[in-house]
């Protein structure tokens, strides 16, 4: 058994330079777009919250105009962790925040006490509601690029206690098993999704530096400054219409458009499952198209779509993709985490035949039961390990030990992804690669190594957003917007 290292793939910056590593990328090159005139280089931003916190946002984000010193690290992992080059005109990101008085909108602080007494459902509508409201007012002016909301800290909701890491990702592949509703993050975004401008909600210790703490005991694991600092700027400088980063493109390859399909339930709990496509370029520029309902198959107790839902929801998608970018794609590549059935496969290749696409892959990826490996010595396979077990499958280590970092960067043990292609003529090791690639596409962190594909990371938020609205309802098909 052979167990090949792909190649850490490279990532383009400004001028087409490149480097495997966002934020080495972007401190030595500048964003991908810093050159074009449609680059956002003035970004007014927009603050909502109590006095004191948006007080705490603006200082914090004034002092990230300069340069923050990276964590200290071990002799020999210096690349682990990475300073901060400051976000401003004169700093390699070539743009800068905006503050202005005018768009600022407090939330009294009476209101808020109010909501540590109530239970968490009435709570949590209540601060939807009042920052909903004040978010509005904000980005119907017309003024801002981005509307910066600070987390209520008396608000105690379901977000309020997340498990770890690791137990987030496979619950979240189980989203039909989550409880509904108490979610302060996801119902504003739901309720936001028709603004002009997408939200950015910051918790308290992204300003402050100091962890959550509740009975003695830290909330959640608080990032040094600077990687703070590195994930909040290049979030917000993707929803203000930037690209920090692409993924690298060869003349000679295809023009790709991948799609993750995704399944939710709605919110009222009436067990109706829907669809939903995140349709990215081989750019990683992604928009969000959302489908009709799935059924619950009798032999694997997954949703899954009709035939013409299945062509509908390409169909759908293609013209989404030709109107962002102006072309159809020659090749299409779609990623779901359950089997596709033969009423899947069929729809899709259809969509694929009335749009003169040759080229379709459709892969199954999964998360969970795949085998590990194990390497000698005290490290788990590095990042990029694949193997091929069969002619109809692949293990792929997208998180592991990385040599550019000279360790690994967790402190759990990674688990490989097995990928399954349902269409005979799909390169196993070209479907790895674009996976390897697609896993470096999360402009919500600056990190090399997550272990999703952006397809799949992405199906995740948005379902778990979209739960929350109407099923007639306008939604916005811009990404930034979900993130």
């Amino acid at each position: 058994m052979k167990a090949p290292v792909l190649h850490e793939p490279e990532l383009e910056f400004r001028a087409g330079n490149r480097h495997i590593d966002p934020r080495y990328g972007i401190s030595v090159f500048g964003p991908a777009d810093a050159d074009s005139p449609t680059g956002p280089h003035r970004i007014p931003i927009a603050l909502v919250g109590p006095a004191h916190a948006v007080d705490g946002i603006r200082n914090w984000l004034q002092r990230c105009q300069t340069h923050i010193e990276a964590k200290d690290t071990k002799p020999g992992q210096e690349n682990l962790h990475q300073p901060f080059p400051g976000f401003g005109t004169d700093s390699p990101f070539g743009a800068e925040l905006v503050f202005d008085d005018a768009l600022v909108r407090e939330i009294p602080e009476r209101q808020l006490r109010r909501l540590a007494r109530a239970d968490t459902a009435s709570a949590t509508k209540d601060a939807v509601d009042l920052y909903a409201d004040a978010a509005r007012s904000l980005a119907e002016t017309g003024r801002c690029r981005v509307v910066i909301c600070a987390r209520p800290e008396e608000l105690q909701d379901r977000e309020e206690h997340p498990p770890s890491e690791e137990t987030t990702a496979e619950r979240q592949e189980d989203q039909d098993e989550r409880e509904t509703g108490g979610d302060f993050h996801d119902l504003l975004k739901a309720t936001a999704l028709t603004l002009p401008a997408p939200l950015q909600l910051m918790r308290k210790e992204t300003w402050t530096g100091i962890p959550a703490r509740a009975n003695g005991q830290t909330l959640r694991p608080l990032q040094d400054e600077a990687t703070r600092a590195w994930n909040l700027h290049t979030a917000l400088y993707y929803k203000a219409g930037g690209t920090p980063w692409r993924m690298q493109r060869h003349s000679s390859d295809l023009a790709t458009c991948y799609i993750g399909v995704s399944f939710y339930r709605n919110a009222n709990g009436n067990q109706l499952h829907t669809a939903v496509a995140q349709v990215f370029n081989e750019r990683g520029d992604g928009v969000v198209v959302r489908g009709g309902t799935a059924q619950i198959a009798k032999t694997d107790r997954q949703p899954h779509l009709t035939l013409p839902d299945a062509r509908q929801l390409l169909l759908d998608a293609l013209a989404e993709y030709r109107t962002t970018h102006g072309h159809q794609p020659a090749r299409i590549v779609v990623h779901k985490t359950s089997n596709f059935t033969t009423g899947e496969v069929d729809g899709f290749h259809e969509a694929a035949d009335l749009r003169d696409i040759d080229h379709v892959d459709l892969l199954w990826i999964q998360r969970r039961g795949a085998p590990h490996l194990y390497r000698t010595g005290q490290l788990p396979p590095l990042r990029g390990t694949s193997v091929q077990l069969d002619a109809r499958s692949m293990l792929l280590y997208t998180r592991g030990s990385v040599p550019y970092f000279r360790t690994y960067p967790g402190l759990y043990v990674p688990q490989p992804l097995l990928i399954r292609p349902a269409t005979h003529s799909t390169d196993l090791l070209t479907a790895s690669t674009d996976i390897l690639a697609l896993t470096k596409m999360n402009w919500n962190n600056a990190q090399l190594d997550e272990r999703d594909p952006l397809t799949l990371r992405t199906a995740y938020r948005v379902g778990s957003i979209l739960k929350h609205v109407p099923t007639q309802a306008r939604i916005a098909t811009r990404y930034a917007y979900y993130m």
